[in-house]
């Protein structure tokens, strides 16, 4: 079957039909009788009947992208890495020189030197002061030394983490031992490397290092209308010649002004990892809703703008109003009927004559 479109498109395809079976209608009191009857077919079950499709694209994951930046001016010394290259969490990609991280590494080696003197010289204090040997002035005056120490020394390992460096590591890089290094934040593969030994950057200037790894691999689909999700199921048709399962995430609550569509987001069944950027279309299925058909098109009539079929029981007919969903030009997604129960092929027909007698089976 076609896929079906949005009910606003079936009014101009039944416009002419429904004019035409108004024309042709007489008063219910006193039906003609026509010349021509109209096939009777059975509603078929909307189960797995596709509703609406839309482009989609796979969106860039948050913790799956990640640019790289000194966090204070630096000094290029050694790239350690080319695009390509597969990486590890906190793996170090470019080497620098950083005055800012050299002055906390010594500040935070100096500030630890007089804690560990400081708390030695309190500690000796408070023992002779439980004896009355020593004077409250001098364990007051220990005591704020060596909180001044831890002071200096919480903030020059605030300014060592914002490098992404342990303040352990202080010593070694006033010793040289360690060198200052720009790590990877995220698990991943090196998609560009922006700097050569001897640039000079700034933390505000293009990263050095971008590095893309797995993330959470949502898509959106721009719907041209809003729909129920709960009773539909999704997959994606992707550029790389692979369909997805989908399972719906959210939708958004209004529509974009920009181009009259409706947001709806949603993840590959089973945790697949896609490709950020992966385009396609999502096809929107039905999953069976109760008292929903497939019909002809024909077989749906507008009067006062609602609409209606014809359907027969026995060797009786009536309308029955129905909800059109979609339509395409030759079928009609309706709710309000059955699958399996007979309908006018063409509603016009069927209004102005009798159904007749039910054919024999097999005829």
């Amino acid at each position: 079957m076609k896929r079906l479109v949005a009910p606003a498109a079936l009014a101009f395809l039944l416009l002419g039909g429904a004019a035409c079976g108004r024309k042709s209608q007489a008063p219910e009191e006193s039906p003609p009788t026509p010349s021509t009857r109209t096939p009777w077919v059975k509603a078929r079950s909307s189960e797995g009947v596709p509703l609406l499709e839309a482009p989609a694209q796979v969106l860039p994951s948050p913790e799956g992208l990640a640019s790289v930046v000194p966090p204070y001016r630096a000094r290029v010394v050694k790239v350690l890495v080319r695009p390509g290259a597969k990486v590890r969490k906190g793996q170090p990609l470019v080497e620098v020189a950083m005055p800012e991280v050299s002055t906390a590494a010594g500040a935070y080696a100096s500030a630890s030197t007089r804690v560990d003197a400081y708390g030695r010289r309190k500690a000796q204090l408070d023992a002779l002061k439980g004896e009355g040997l020593v004077r409250l002035s001098d364990v007051l005056e220990a005591e704020t030394k060596f909180a001044e120490a831890r002071a200096d020394q919480q903030s020059a390992a605030a300014a060592l983490r914002a490098a992404q460096i342990d303040p352990s590591q202080a010593q070694d890089i006033v010793a040289g031992k360690v060198p200052v290094a720009l790590r990877s934040p995220i698990d991943g593969v090196v998609t560009a490397v922006n700097a050569s030994v001897g640039d000079n950057r700034e933390p505000t200037g293009e990263p050095v290092v971008r590095v893309a790894g797995e993330g959470d691999s949502r898509i959106e689909a721009r719907f041209a209308r809003a729909f129920d999700p709960h009773d539909a199921a999704f997959a994606m048709h992707a550029s790389n010649g692979v369909t997805y399962a989908l399972r719906y995430v959210a939708r958004a609550p209004v529509v974009d002004p920009r181009d009259g569509t409706v947001a709806f987001w949603l993840l590959p069944d089973s945790n697949l990892q896609l490709p950020s950027g992966l385009t396609g279309r999502v096809v929107v299925t039905l999953q069976g809703i109760p008292d929903t058909a497939v019909v002809p098109a024909r077989a749906v009539a507008l009067v006062d703008g609602k609409a209606h079929v014809v359907v027969r029981r026995g060797d009786q007919s009536e309308r029955v109003p129905v909800a059109v969903i979609g339509s395409s030009g030759a079928e009609a997604l309706v709710k309000g009927i059955e699958p399996g129960v007979e309908v006018a092929a063409d509603a016009a027909l069927a209004e102005a004559a009798p159904a007749g007698p039910k054919p024999p089976e097999g005829k």
